[in-house]
């Protein structure tokens, strides 16, 4: 999926204007957008909040060069373990916990060395947050021929 991006290192606090400076851009321009992302570099909980580096990603449809501060990337595919959150954006750090700390130890897999990944299935701007639905998205590693992985 191709995605306009803007990396940040901080509190998620910024992930906000972040959405609104690419659909800004996306309006300027005049192209469609598609499913809106955040990519995680670290663990939630794991690293202080004003060092945790991040991107903020909107699926755009276009040829244009982006400004300064907008990078346009492809995010891979790959095996991911995905858990659907409903609710509040507040709960994704304790929903990630849950995976990592209670069904990433008995499931048999590793974690890749890729980010974290949460899709954004609705937005708090037309869905009350109780309603919100998040896809967290775990990257895993292919599985080596005869390990008998069955993900």
């Amino acid at each position: 999926m191709r995605v306009s991006c803007i990396r940040d290192v901080g509190p998620q606090s910024g992930v906000g204007p972040c959405f609104e400076r690419l659909f800004k851009w996306a309006q300027i321009v005049g192209a469609p957008t598609g499913r809106l992302l955040t990519l995680s570099f670290h663990r939630p909980n794991t690293a202080p909040a004003q060092r945790w580096y991040w991107k903020v990603g909107v699926e755009m449809f276009t040829h244009e060069r982006p400004p300064p501060g907008i990078e346009i990337e492809t995010v891979g595919a790959g095996r991911h373990a995905v858990y659907r959150l409903v609710g509040s954006y507040e709960a994704i750090a304790d929903a990630y916990g849950r995976l990592f700390d209670e069904w990433l130890p008995d499931s048999g897999e590793a974690v890749a060395d890729r980010p974290c990944m949460e899709l954004y299935r609705n937005t708090p701007q037309d869905t009350v947050p109780a309603h919100l639905a998040t896809d967290l998205c775990v990257p895993l590693q292919e599985p080596q021929p005869g390990s008998g992985s069955n993900a």
